[in-house]
């Protein structure tokens, strides 16, 4: 009886003996996939850390890049107004010439009615010439003033015509000059166009940076949430470990 009694106690202490020994190697085996976890989460924990340097390095760049397009899109602002401020000078100046030309015409047409008034006063003199022909002995000191006076008018008239060649030429150059300034008018708006296309293609390419920015930024917000997330779980291992 005692036999047995001891038999079977030291086959229980051999059980529990047994057991004991499975749950250290079973314990073993956990802290051997613990120490392999923490491991992984640390490499993890790295690659996340030198991820979000990237994007930090990413995001600096672009908001240098956007400050730059920023001041440059202000330059062409101030270019743009420049351009619009001359084009404006360019207007009054061609008003100016506009008004300049307009009171050379009428000074034209008033000296061409002069010429036609002297013209007829020719005309009609010289009829009176014809008329007075039989008189010629009789009045022939009358017919010499007469003839200095023609020569005179005819001297004015001569003078009045150079003046007339003179107002053609000057309106001739004057017809040049405004369209120069035409020409001049129409290269400032073209380059005023495409200055405003340049703009908008700016400012385009400046809210797409914007927008890049915004997703960088998500993007980096959510790495850092995960890398919480993950610090948190090594933290919570390492105190699984230790206890």
């Amino acid at each position: 009886m005692l036999a047995d009694d001891k038999a079977r106690s030291e086959h229980e202490a051999r059980l529990r003996l047994d057991k004991g020994c499975d749950d250290v190697n079973e314990a073993r085996r956990a802290l051997d996939e613990l120490k392999f976890l923490v491991g992984e989460k640390t490499k993890l924990g790295c690659t996340l850390m030198d991820e979000l340097g990237r994007a930090k390095r990413c995001l600096d760049e672009k908001c240098c890049q956007v400050h730059r397009l920023k001041d440059e899109s202000a330059a062409k602002g101030d270019q743009v107004s420049d351009d619009r401020s001359r084009l404006a000078i360019l207007h009054q100046e061609i008003e100016s010439v506009k008004a300049q030309r307009a009171e050379m015409w009428r000074e034209i047409n008033r000296l061409k009615d002069v010429i036609e008034k002297k013209s007829n006063e020719g005309q009609m003199q010289c009829e009176r010439n014809s008329t007075l022909s039989h008189e010629i002995a009789r009045v022939q000191s009358r017919n010499d003033e007469l003839t200095k006076m023609i020569e005179c008018r005819t001297h004015d008239l001569c003078a009045k015509q150079r003046n007339v060649d003179d107002t053609d030429r000057e309106l001739m150059r004057n017809r040049d000059c405004n369209n120069k300034l035409s020409q001049d008018c129409a290269m400032l708006r073209r380059d005023n166009d495409r200055l405003q296309m340049e703009n908008n293609e700016a400012t385009k390419e400046l809210k797409c940076t914007e927008a890049r920015n915004s997703e960088f930024a998500s993007q980096a917000r959510d790495s850092e949430i995960k890398l919480k997330g993950l610090e948190q779980d090594l933290f919570a291992t390492k105190r699984d470990i230790e206890c």
